[in-house]
This record gives structure tokens, C-alpha cells and sequence, in this order.
């Protein structure tokens, strides 16, 4: 994974905060010093007029009272914005108008309808009466000359130990935990993760969790030690919840600390102790530094980031890779489950050399998670499990640089072998102590769509994860688990079918049904079918069929299938899938099918200069060999790697200058292309001038121009599909975005409106991007980063590249293809470089609602750089033919 920017990247600020709800999976967590803050937090993002309750984990009531509450109330409540509530919040930080002694009762009755006092593990029945008392004593201690409107506060506060407290807790209205570190001072280290662990799982695992705050209450622990072991210790219980969003505010504080450690520190000549962030231990460091993409920041972020860049600089980065293997565009590392690799720590600068290693798996705490049981009164699947996922660490064996797939297989599936797996390192580089992010690994066998439902094993039963998002995927492709449907529409969407998040009986609208009440042995299905996926659904619940065992193309009882339901994902024979539901007849489902013609038709670079030109000039076509196929086609575009016509002076800087005559771009129409994407690092190789007498070429042949300022999209007639072109490949690095007059990627405000204006003119857009590294086959980070972008932020439908001179892996994210590269279509090379003189053409079909499946048809490139189809079937003229196989 890049490195990316400490400042853009690595703490991202909340520019206005969200109020916490039913309607978000996602647990909020706030941390920072003083119990204050969160009554601060608790104000500008609760819904103020819903009831809550809240479970109090402090060694101190905090229930004194302010004098006059009602108007703190009122004031809160009677504001024209969300905005003008912040200030409003922020004026009463600086001034201390709540304090860490009496923050919860300006919350009581609403949002707070009831308070919990947790004081500790174990506490006796009577005292802790007495505590209750004393608690409602200061609670309505300002009754009498100030009058409350809620009146007396008495069984609106109780005390319960923790014991008590997981006995005899029942849900009901949405919850909110506040934990107080003052909790755990003085605690030996062991101990107090003991009591914290027993105390998160308690709260991580309540079913209407709404929010956590955290105060770390420094005055009132031993030392800074204890203080930045604490924060570790919750920093690394709130991470190992995925579905967490954390807001760590380090630099926060309240003015005029009127507490009584506070007047008795001050009486005494010394200082109210804060906590103090730069003073961090190693440990700690290496937590904040790896799990920078997690945690959210709204005061002094650039105080926060310069903090964590000097320390990124102190000592080498490191990350996780995979010998020989590329992530895919989502992140994840997927490799063959029956052949060994090697799995590294990576040093950067690479001489660095790391001295003692550690090696982790993160694995799933539970197997089976309820997202959707937000009260007890939820019947379904999984009523009684956990309501979020978690993932615990576990130590590997490994002390070496390297570590071997092999020493994961205990954590993968014992019948396939298959499954996913996160891998992380600490590792200590002089004095400093560095963690890297966890990676995923996920092991499968086979391709295509069994291979996307095999990789998913050893991920947890979710109910309800179509509803899950975080910053850049939604439902099971945030990586942390599926139910029934949406573990086999996961697989479809891996595979390049855009099927939304569905239940069982929204899937049945998305597929084809090849039989319907059917039974084992009834149903014939070809290779194809099985490869692309098929479908075992039964109205409430669906299987994936993984093998065909004899006879083969018959689905019968013994092939097996893959399904999810409240545990891992299991593999079975049909026949015992059936039976165990006591089921007797079922529908077959399969992925929609493709139509025969194509959309759209994209080719890779086309430089027609150089010996190509000589040809053209002297009669010969040298897109003959494929004309018969882009004719066909209702939308055909390439890359055009070269200037054409006279125009222009070669520019100086440039190694080659590509340039074709301009009777070129006769030559292209009349293959069959509509529009040639212009945004590349030679289309100014002649400057202003040479882009335009290209320009005019085109126009005068009859030829779209996409990329340029002129030019932003074409589509076909029927306004079904458009295309944009972007260049990502500058031909002077250093040049500011758009200089050359065409669609630069670094601006994505401009390739917003460039994918916006082509929106306007077709439903679906595919983006052809100049990228990545020439001749190499291995995709980059960029390239997987602007993909990212393209699909998840800009909504394009499918990414196709030009640029490496060489065919680069297909992948899919979120359902789209993407093309890396389809190397060169037309250009005169070495005949001795093979890459050079293969490539393809990518047929964009339509396949039922949005999904576009391609389908890439290869070419060779003869000794003159001329491209014919590598499979020259009879009767090519048309698409029917091809997808016929004839």
C-alpha cells in the first residue's frame, strides 16, 4: 500500500459531526482527557429529546449538580443550527460551565432517562446503596433554591457492580457507556486489562449500543506511564471493533477545572496534571502511527499530524506484503490456496533492516453477529448473537522477516483450505517500535465465481451486513463478514455483476433461473454455467454450488455446495443441504446472462507513426485484421498514442515524438472507431499546435476527440454508454494539472465534471486512463488508488487502461471491471519483445440492470506492429459468431 499523505490522509477531520441513530451500524467511540468533553460531545451529536440510558464505568459518581440546569437545558435545545450549537458548546468549554463533577446532569431527564453507576468489579449490596444515596443527595442538591423542572432525580440514578450489572441488565431504550480511566489507576498492568476486557464485552456486546465516551482523567492517575498505558489499552479494544468510528481528541481540554483534586493541586503550588501526548511510549506510537486511517480528529489536527509524522520519521516505515502478488484494487492480497507463499515485512527505506519481529493473525471473536437486533424483541437469524463483529489478535510462531502462508492454515477452513485471514508485524528498528496495518489475505482454489465464494470462509455470519459502510466499501466488501444472500452476492459482484446487497428473496429478481421446484438430478448445467455461478435457493436461504462431482453437468445430491447461515460459511454435499432444511425441492438461480452484441468496444494504444505511417501513406490498412469486429459495434475507442498530421515542432524534451500522417485517421474510421482518446504523455509531442491539427483530423474523418478541453466524452447513438479519457502519465511530472489542455487525473475536480457531463449524456460511463509503469505486467499503487477514486467516488462503471505496452490484470471492484491494461492494439515494435506485440480488445456487454461483463478478445501484432484476432473464427463479422464459439 502507498504512503500517504500524513496531512490528507491519516487523521481525517470531522467537518460537521452526525447525530448518533438507530439507522447507523457503526458505533460511535469518543476519547479524550476530561469527562467533560463528554457531555460536549454527548450535546452536539445525541438526539437530545430520545430516551436513553447510560452505564457509567467510573470510580466517581460525577453527579453533583449545576445550579440552574434547566437553562443549560433550554440553551442547548434552542438553537437555530447544529452549527450554532457547537459554538455554543465550544464558548462553555473555554469557560468551564460543566465539569467533569457534573456532567451527567444536565443530560438528565433527556437524553439520559436513566444513569447506571458502575463504581467497580465487585461492590457490597449495602454500600452500594449508601453510594446511591449519596449520589441523588448531590444530584438534587440545588433543589431547593433552584428548582428543577424534572424535580428530583431519585431512581433515575442507581448503582450496580459489574457483577450485578451482567446479571441483571436488560435492553431496552438505546445506550450509552461512559468509561472513565480513573477506573483502573493504580491497577497493576495485568489486572487492569482484565477488569477493561470484562467491561468492553459487556459494552461491545449490548445489542442498542449507541456511543461510547471515554475520559482518560489524567489528575487523577498515578503518572504519565499509567496514563499511556490506559489509552493504549482502550485505543486497542476500540480498534478491534470494526465497525467502530473513533474520535481521539488528544489536545482537548476544559477551561477553569473546578474539581476538588484541581483547587487542592493549585492550593499546593502545582500543576493540574494534563495528558500529554508527545511523552508517548513506544508501544503506543507504533499503535497510532498503524492505525492512522482509523481514528478521527476534529481539534489541532495539524498539531496531531506533524506529531505523527516526526515520529514516522524517527525510525524506517513498514508494511506487510506478499512475495510475487499484487493487492487487488480493494486492498486485499489474494493468492492460490494450494501453493505456498511467502509473506514479508518490508522495510522503507529498504536498508533498514528491523531487529526482533513479532508476527499476528487478527482473527473473528464470534462466528455468528446480529447487526440488526437492536432491542430483544428482534426475531430472526441469529436473535441471540453478538450485534457486531470483533476481531481478537493471536500470536504467530514467525520471529524471522518472513513469514510462510503455511503458518496460517490453523486459521483458515479445515475442509477447503480456503478463507480469509488479517496479518500484521511489530517489529522493533533501534530504539523504536514500529506495528504495521493489518492486510487481508484470502485463500482460495479455482477461479471465477466459486473462487470469490471460497475466499470468504472463516469470515462471520452478519444479519444484515448489505447495510454495513465505511469510508470506501459497503456490506460484505468492507471485508468483515456476509449473511446467506449477500455472501453469494458478494462472490457475483466479485466476478463484475452489479448486483445490489440483497435478502434471499430480493436475490431471486437479480439472477436467471434455470430451473425452478426442482430436484437433485433433474437440472443440467454446462461449464460455463459453473463457472460464472450457480445457485441453490430455497425462498429463505441460498447455497453456492463449489464442485460438480460425477455425474458431471447434473446437479445432483452428492456435488457440493457453499452456504452461510448463523456460524463460518460451510461446504456440504446438496444432498445434506436439503435435508437439513427438510426441504425436497428448490429453485437454480444463475448470473444474468450477457447479450450477444456488445456496447462498446475499447482498444489499447494505437500508434500509427513511425513504419505504421509509411504503410498508410503507401495503401496498406493496418487495422484490417480487426475491422470486421469494430464495425460490428456500436461503440469503438482506443488510445491514440501519436499526433496526427504536419503540425507543430517535435518538442525538444521528448525522447519520442510520435507523429502519423493524417490520412491516419481516415484509416481509423473506416475500421470502425467512433472516437480516440487523446489524454496521454504524447498528444503534445508537437505542443499546441500538433494537438491541433490532430483535432482537426479527427473531425474531418469523422472522429470523436475524448480527453481534451474540447472533448470531454463520447457516447454511442442510442446514449447507452459514454466514455471519458484521463491521463495519469505526465510527460513533464512536475507540470500543474491541465497545462496541456487535457483531463488530468490529479484534477478530480475537473474529472468530476468531466464524469457528470458524460452522466448527461449516457446511464453508464466507462473511463479510459493512461496509467501505471511501461512494460510491466505488475499494477501500481497509483493505478489502484485512482481506480478507488474513479468507481467509489466518481461512480464510473468500468476502468479500462492504456499506457504499459503490455496486458495487465483484470480485477472488479464493487461489482465494476477494471482493465489495467490491454497493451499495444496498434505499434511497430521488436518482434523480439512478446509483450509488445500482444494485446486486446475489451467487448463491454450488458448483462441484465447495470452490470457490463467484458470480454477480452486477443491479438497479435504482427513483425509490422499490425494487430489480428489470435483465434480467427469463421464468420467473424459479427459478435454472434465469437460469443458462439464457431
Amino acid at each position: 500500500m502507498k504512503w500517504r499523505s500524513l496531512a490528507a490522509a491519516l487523521f481525517l477531520t470531522l467537518l460537521g459531526a452526525t447525530v448518533v441513530g438507530a439507522s447507523s451500524l457503526s458505533l460511535q467511540i469518543y476519547l479524550e482527557d476530561n469527562h467533560a468533553g463528554s457531555f460536549h460531545w454527548l450535546a452536539q451529536n445525541l438526539d437530545l429529546e430520545e430516551a436513553h440510558t447510560l452505564v457509567h464505568f467510573d470510580a466517581h459518581s460525577d453527579a453533583s449538580a449545576i445550579f440552574d440546569s434547566d437553562g443549560v437545558r433550554e440553551k442547548i435545545r434552542r438553537v437555530a443550527s447544529r452549527e450554532a450549537r457547537a459554538e455554543l458548546l465550544e464558548e462553555w468549554r473555554r469557560d468551564g460551565v460543566v465539569q467533569c463533577f457534573d456532567w451527567i446532569e444536565p443530560l438528565l431527564p433527556r437524553p439520559f432517562e436513566r444513569v447506571i453507576w458502575v463504581p467497580g468489579e465487585a461492590t457490597p449490596p449495602g454500600r452500594a446503596r449508601g453510594m446511591e444515596r449519596l449520589a441523588v443527595e448531590y444530584l438534587d442538591g440545588h433543589l431547593e433554591a433552584a428548582p428543577r423542572a424534572s424535580g428530583s432525580m431519585k431512581g433515575r440514578y442507581v448503582v450496580r457492580d459489574l457483577r450485578e450489572l451482567e446479571r441483571t441488565f436488560v435492553e431496552g431504550p438505546p445506550l450509552v457507556v461512559s468509561i472513565d480511566l480513573d477506573s483502573f489507576a493504580g491497577l497493576p498492568a495485568t489486572a487492569a486489562t482484565a477488569r477493561f476486557e470484562r467491561m468492553w464485552k459487556w459494552t461491545s456486546e449490548r445489542r442498542n449500543l449507541r456511543a461510547v465516551t471515554i475520559a482518560i482523567s489524567r489528575p487523577f492517575l498515578r503518572d504519565d506511564a499509567e496514563a499511556h498505558r490506559l489509552v493504549e489499552m482502550v485505543l486497542r479494544a476500540a480498534l478491534s471493533l470494526p465497525t467502530a468510528r473513533l474520535q481521539f481528541e488528544p489536545y482537548r481540554s476544559v477551561g477553569k477545572d473546578r474539581s476538588a483534586l484541581a483547587q487542592r493541586l493549585r492550593a499546593a503550588g502545582r500543576p493540574v496534571p494534563a495528558y500529554d501526548l508527545a511523552g508517548a511510549p513506544e508501544s503506543l506510537r507504533a499503535l497510532l502511527l498503524s492505525a492512522r486511517d482509523r481514528l478521527r480528529t476534529a481539534f489541532e489536527v495539524p498539531r496531531l499530524a506533524a506529531q505523527l509524522e516526526q515520529w514516522s520519521r524517527e525510525a524506517a516505515r513498514l508494511r506487510v506484503i506478499v512475495r510475487g502478488h499484487d493487492p487487488s484494487a480493494d486492498g486485499i492480497w489474494r493468492v492460490p490456496a494450494d501453493t505456498p507463499c511467502a509473506i514479508e515485512l518490508a522495510a522503507e527505506p529498504w536498508f533498514e533492516q528491523p531487529g526482533s519481529i513479532e508476527w499476528f493473525a487478527e482473527v473473528p471473536v464470534h462466528p455468528s453477529c446480529n447487526l440488526m437486533a437492536s432491542d430483544r424483541e428482534f426475531i430472526g437469524f441469529a436473535a441471540d448473537a453478538p450485534p457486531r463483529p470483533r476481531w481478537r489478535r493471536e500470536r504467530l510462531e514467525s520471529r524471522g522477516p518472513e513469514l510462510s502462508s503455511t503458518a496460517l492454515r490453523r486459521h483458515l477452513d479445515e475442509t477447503t483450505g480456503c478463507g480469509a485471514v488479517r496479518v500484521m508485524a511489530r517489529a522493533q528498528l533501534g530504539a523504536c517500535l514500529r506495528e504495521t496495518p493489518p492486510i487481508e489475505l484470502r485463500f482460495s482454489r479455482g477461479s471465477g465465481f466459486r473462487a470469490a465464494v471460497l475466499e470468504q470462509f472463516r469470515l462471520p455470519y452478519l444479519l444484515g451486513s448489505g447495510l454495513l459502510t465505511d469510508d470506501s466499501a459497503s456490506g460484505p466488501e468492507t471485508g468483515w463478514g456476509a449473511d446467506c444472500a449477500n455472501f453469494v452476492v458478494a462472490a457475483f459482484r466479485r466476478t463484475g455483476h452489479r448486483i445490489p446487497w440483497s435478502d434471499p428473496r430480493q436475490l431471486r429478481s437479480h439472477l436467471f433461473a434455470l430451473a425452478t421446484q426442482t430436484t437433485p438430478g433433474a437440472v443440467r448445467f454446462t461449464p460455463e454455467d459453473l463457472e460464472a455461478g450457480i445457485v441453490v435457493h430455497l425462498g429463505t436461504h441460498a447455497a453456492a454450488l463449489i464442485e460438480d462431482r460425477p455425474p458431471l453437468g447434473v446437479l445432483d445430491a452428492n456435488d457440493l455446495v457453499a452456504h452461510q447461515l448463523e456460524g463460518f460459511p460451510e461446504l456440504v454435499p446438496l444432498g445434506q443441504f436439503l435435508r437439513a432444511r427438510k426441504q425436497e425441492r428448490f429453485d437454480v438461480l444463475c448470473a444474468p446472462r450477457a447479450e450477444v452484441n456488445p456496447l462498446a468496444v475499447i482498444g489499447g494504444d494505437v500508434m500509427l507513426g513511425r513504419s505504421i505511417g509509411v504503410a498508410i501513406e503507401a495503401g496498406l490498412d493496418p487495422l484490417a485484421g480487426i475491422a470486421p469486429l469494430l464495425r460490428a459495434a456500436p461503440l469503438v475507442v482506443a488510445n491514440l498514442e501519436c499526433v496526427l498530421g504536419s503540425g507543430g515542432e517535435a518538442r525538444p524534451d521528448r525522447r519520442y515524438a510520435l507523429r502519423a500522417p493524417a490520412s491516419a485517421a481516415t484509416a481509423l474510421r473506416a475500421a470502425g472507431f467512433h472516437a480516440m482518446g487523446l489524454a496521454n504523455n504524447h498528444s503534445d509531442d508537437f505542443g499546441a499546435d500538433g494537438q491541433a491539427v490532430t483535432l482537426a483530423a479527427l473531425k474531418a474523418a469523422g472522429l470523436g476527440a475524448i480527453g481534451t478541453a474540447a472533448g470531454g466524452s463520447y457516447a454511442d447513438p442510442q446514449g447507452r454508454i459514454a466514455v471519458i479519457a484521463l491521463n495519469a502519465v505526465p510527460a513533464e511530472p512536475d507540470a500543474a494539472p491541465g497545462m496541456d489542455g487535457l483531463l488530468d487525473a490529479r484534477d478530480r475536480p475537473a474529472v468530476l465534471a468531466a464524469i457528470q457531463g458524460a452522466r448527461a449524456r449516457a446511464p453508464q460511463i466507462i473511463a479510459l486512463v493512461h496509467w501505471g509503469e511501461e512494460n510491466t505486467a505488475r499494477v501500481t499503487d497509483e493505478q489502484r488508488e485512482l481506480t478507488r477514486w474513479l468507481i467509489l467516488e466518481g461512480g464510473v462503471d468500468a476502468i479500462v487502461g492504456a499506457h504499459p505496452h503490455c496486458l495487465q490484470p483484470v480485477d472488479f471492484l464493487a461489482g465494476r471491471p477494471v482493465i489495467y491494461s490491454l497493451g499495444n492494439l496498434v505499434l511497430d515494435g521488436a518482434p523480439s519483445v512478446p509483450h509488445w506485440n500482444r494485446g486486446a480488445l475489451a467487448a463491454f456487454h450488458r448483462a441484465g440492470g447495470q452490470t457490463l461483463l467484458p470480454r477480452l478478445i486477443p491479438v497479435q501484432l504482427d513483425a509490422r506492429g499490425f494487430p489480428e484476432p489470435v483465434v480467427r473464427r469463421r464468420g467473424h463479422d459479427g459478435w454472434a459468431a465469437w460469443n458462439s464459439g464457431e
